[in-house]
């Protein structure tokens, strides 16, 4: 049976392009929902009386904003799984960068496609933020499925 990686950040524009995504893919195709959780990080504090002072990071802190995206990140696959019109997908939340999960991810289950949608940034907005699925075009072990953000027909 066919395997689909399909990367979601639960967004409206995601769940349409994961929607979409589905109806190009064999009906028997396993799906896995993935969405990626970037670790923690706390804002460096406002400078006060001259000193540059840092926010005290505790493991506690660390916890319930780990808990938060966590979360979160549930909510997003249950939308985009709603999205999908139900049915049996498989719903998976990693850490760290994006692109490189998604790719390593791809290479260790053995997936045969990557769905990911494209929100159409431009070249500036690219260069200063990066773009996952240029990043995955390049970089996957599989064929990559990008869905754009407009449909030009």
């Amino acid at each position: 049976m066919p395997k689909a990686l399909i990367a979601t950040d639960g967004s409206d524009y995601a769940n349409t392009a994961a929607a979409r995504a589905k109806d190009l893919l064999h009906a028997g195709t396993e799906i896995t929902l993935l969405t990626v959780v970037p670790p923690p990080v706390m804002p460096v504090g406002a400078p006060v009386t001259g000193i540059e002072a840092a926010p005290i990071i505790t493991p506690e802190t660390t916890e319930e904003l780990t808990a938060a995206y966590k979360e979160e990140a549930s909510q997003n696959l249950d939308r985009t799984a709603r999205a999908l019109g139900g049915g049996d997908v498989i719903q998976r939340v990693e850490y760290g960068d994006a692109a490189a999960e998604i790719c390593r991810v791809a290479e260790d289950e053995h997936f045969d496609v990557i769905v990911v949608g494209s929100h159409g940034s431009g070249f500036v907005k690219r260069v200063f933020l990066g773009s996952v699925s240029s990043h995955l075009l390049h970089h996957a072990p599989c064929p990559v499925l990008v869905v754009r953000a407009t449909d030009h027909s």
